[in-house]
């Protein structure tokens, strides 16, 4: 127990070191890189990418439960957060992208690149999708994450996804209206999940329900020009 607790000391002393370093200014994030370890500059863009994102959720779920209006002002602080360390993401990620795939980084390491990238804008992800998807032949990113990454450039074109990995919800006044994006191909929906390492779509949506505190359901015929219209609808009461 107590070599654990000296390590999370170390741990947290060295990523107290490390955060003012990587969210400064992005043209000098190069020379900045050289000076730490890859796989350490990684583990810290990992950890801040999943707090901000944690925090923004959570406080989400709690506007969506009693639609406090002091809650909207965290929400927005939140977003801004997220969105200044998604750039300096970015650039740290362009950087070590810019010659290739780097070798011999961790498998969170590797993980953490792809959650950079699929967090990025439609031009950003689509710019890398080819790259993910050839490291997905190379087992160093897993099929599910390129799956969920070609979904979301899908949903961000208005295309159907074909794997259902991307829901999403409108909220307005005291009304929320939950919905999984159009589908390709329903029939082969689930087979085509369990082929890239995903859950069921029966057990997603449960994971996604209890994680909105909402239900989540799925219509196997919505077209985007359905969704539209009902987003519209939403947003004109």
């Amino acid at each position: 127990m107590r070599k654990n607790t000296h390590k999370a000391i170390l741990r947290k002393a060295a990523l107290a070191l490390l955060t003012p370093l990587l969210f400064s200014a992005c043209n000098n994030l190069n020379r900045q890189a050289e000076a730490i370890d890859t796989d350490s500059l990684l583990v810290l863009i990992h950890e801040r990418d999943q707090q901000i994102r944690h925090e923004l959720m959570r406080v989400q779920r709690a506007f969506i439960a009693d639609q406090r209006a002091e809650l909207v002002d965290s929400i927005v602080m939140l977003v801004e957060e997220q969105e200044r360390a998604d750039s300096t993401n970015r650039c740290v990620v362009d950087s070590l992208l810019r010659d290739g795939w780097p070798e011999g980084l961790s498998e969170q390491s590797n993980h953490t690149i792809w959650l950079v990238i699929d967090h990025a804008d439609v031009d950003y992800q689509e710019r890398y999708l080819p790259l993910i998807e050839q490291q997905v032949t190379r087992g160093v990113i897993s099929a599910a994450d390129y799956a969920t990454l070609s979904d979301r450039v899908n949903v961000h074109r208005q295309r159907p996804q074909r794997y259902g990995t991307q829901t999403g919800y409108k909220q307005h006044n005291e009304e929320t209206f939950t919905y999984v994006y159009p589908i390709e191909d329903i029939e082969r929906l689930d087979s085509l999940r369990l082929s890239v390492g995903l859950d069921s779509m029966h057990i997603y949506l449960h994971r996604v329900s209890e994680t909105l505190g909402t239900t989540v359901a799925l219509d196997p015929q919505l077209t985007w020009e359905q969704l539209n219209t009902q987003i519209a609808a939403i947003t004109e009461k």
